[in-house]
């Protein structure tokens, strides 16, 4: 008796090995294998790449794509390299009025948009700071060719969130008065 629920123990115990030696290869040794998180970004459209927030393992991307879309990415280091994530975009808004947010996008991981900020203002989600990003740094010729000029891509990671079925999204100025808002 006492034989046979070793038995059992050990091939539960083997079971169990080998299901997280599986897992361990897939997340560790899949992928593209690039050299650089730059290198790993897709290739299979008219993409502008525009560098969000990084870590030692991940890098995210925010990027416009042929002349109409807007979206973000990420890249993820593993043991073989740099490797491309999944994206999700949207299309951009037709235009923006200033300190005014149209509409949020999610990969699951942050909630984003766009915003045409004037003066000291702020995005606030629930109440918590968003950050931006000025897109100073594409061309002019970008700029034009998206026609996004004077634009901010502002964005929070959603683990900074206690609520993440609800967002009040906010624009406020520098006397804290909410200049616009977005629930959804």
């Amino acid at each position: 008796m006492r034989s046979r629920f070793t038995r059992i123990l050990l091939f539960a115990v083997l079971v169990i090995v080998i299901g997280y030696l599986f897992n361990a290869y897939f997340v560790h040794f899949t992928g593209d294998g690039k050299d650089s998180p730059e290198k790993a970004l897709p290739k299979d459209a008219d993409y502008e790449w525009i560098e969000g927030p990084k870590s030692d393992k991940e890098h995210r991307y925010f990027f416009l794509s042929n002349g109409n879309y807007f979206g973000t990415g990420m890249v993820t280091k593993n043991l073989k390299g740099w490797s491309a994530g999944d994206g999700v975009y949207a299309e951009l808004p037709k235009s923006l009025d200033d300190n005014t947010i149209k509409s949020a996008h999610s990969d699951r991981k942050i909630l984003y948009g766009l915003i045409k900020p004037k003066g000291k203002m702020k995005v606030l989600v629930n109440d918590k700071e968003a950050q931006l990003i000025e897109l100073t740094t594409l061309s002019k010729d970008v700029i034009d060719l998206y026609k996004v000029e004077g634009y901010s891509i502002w964005y929070i990671d959603l683990s900074n969130l206690d609520d993440t079925e609800k967002f009040t999204i906010q624009v406020v100025d520098e006397k804290d008065k909410v200049v616009s808002e977005l629930v959804i």
